[in-house]
């Protein structure tokens, strides 16, 4: 008390500001469904990884916390924990009336949503929860045999710190009504517990939905899951991501440091200067460069397997994409598309000063 009177006063005499106050999340596991014994494990080290991120957090079971939706519009993320219902007793749902718009109104006010395992497993009588959260819990095989999981080769906080692969021992979940847009995160090697069919099943994925940030992940079931520090930080990824704090610091490069003198690359034609911009950029998911080609230089014809845009700082060139040629001027612009046999010839006086940018096709570079 005496702190927050001494700040109180300190702030009217113009002394000191109210620090910034941290993001809340919500830890959720009512169940009506069947109830997974990790849960308590499951909040206590959440709580511990999330406090050590600087989020403030909040763990409740009361499902009464939705009848308002200005109760929940605060949190940066909700984590709905194993929150199961039975799948065939209408009546188990809680999410009902002014509860479901609440859900409804934070998500599409922008809210983080992170569903953990049996939340897939979760109100099988209302389509639009099911369509948040991505898929819906079909069967699980018996027992929690250990399986490999394989991470994707996408750059996301949840699997940021995920090792390419691993063995891991839980309760594997198959889904229905996976929506096909999503891109998995996590996927599981059906054979790798006895299963049959090559495909990988989904087990984690991330997705957008109707203006919020949707992330879930099948990992969980078991106690000792939480003590494993890749199914938490995994977890605390996918927290990060929903409350919009999950992305990389930004990166800010010299470009005089990236600058060399050499052939153009597809043929060697003639010379250039040019700077490898975001060479070294961690987790990039695109290459900028930048080429000055000059007199007589040109990038050779060569077929491309991703979307290229060629855009033109200062000088003139010639484009052409399968046979097509085309005048560059300064502040014109090619877009040039995958599967096409493009090049560049530099023309007139002046070097042909290009920025050049595409895609990594999904792989990011560490």
């Amino acid at each position: 008390m005496r702190a927050i009177l001494t700040l109180l006063a300190a702030i009217l005499l113009g002394g000191a500001s109210l620090p910034p106050r941290p993001p809340e999340v919500l830890l959720f596991s009512h169940t009506t469904g069947w109830r997974h014994d990790s849960i308590e494990p499951a909040v206590a080290a959440l709580t511990k990884a999330a406090k050590a991120k600087g989020y403030h957090v909040v763990a409740s079971e009361d499902p009464a916390l939705f009848d308002d939706a200005t109760q929940v519009k605060g949190f940066a993320a909700i984590v709905l924990l194993s929150t199961t219902t039975r799948s065939n007793d209408p009546a188990s749902e809680w999410f009902t009336g002014a509860r479901r718009d609440a859900l409804i109104a934070y998500v599409r006010g922008g809210g983080g949503i992170v569903g953990v395992h049996g939340a897939a497993d979760s109100h099988y009588h209302w389509d639009w929860y099911g369509r948040m959260m991505g898929a819906r819990f079909a069967r699980h095989p018996a027992g929690t045999p250990k399986g490999v999981v394989t991470r994707a080769p996408l750059d996301h906080p949840a699997i940021r710190a995920f090792p390419d692969t691993a063995e891991l021992v839980d309760e594997w979940y198959w889904f229905d009504d996976l929506d096909p847009r999503l891109r998995p995160l996590l996927t599981l090697d059906p054979a790798s517990i006895g299963e049959k069919g090559v495909n990988p099943r989904a087990i984690a994925w991330a997705h957008r939905f109707e203006g919020g940030q949707v992330f879930y992940t099948g990992l969980g079931h078991t106690k000792d899951s939480w003590s494993d520090p890749r199914v938490v930080d995994h977890v605390l990824g996918g927290i990060d991501w929903a409350a919009k704090r999950g992305a990389r610091p930004m990166v800010v490069i010299d470009e005089a440091a990236k600058r060399v003198e050499e052939p153009p690359p597809h043929g060697r034609i003639g010379m250039s200067t040019a700077w490898r911009i975001t060479d070294g950029v961690p987790g990039r998911m695109m290459e900028y460069r930048k080429r000055a080609l000059h007199k007589g230089a040109a990038i050779g014809v060569h077929p491309i397997d991703h979307d290229e845009v060629y855009a033109v700082v200062s000088g003139e060139g010639e484009v052409s994409s399968d046979g097509t040629t085309a005048r560059l001027k300064p502040g014109m612009t090619a877009y040039l598309y995958t599967g096409a046999q493009v090049g560049i010839r530099q023309i007139g006086e002046a070097p042909l000063v290009l920025i050049v940018s595409y895609p990594l096709e999904g792989v990011p570079r560490k």
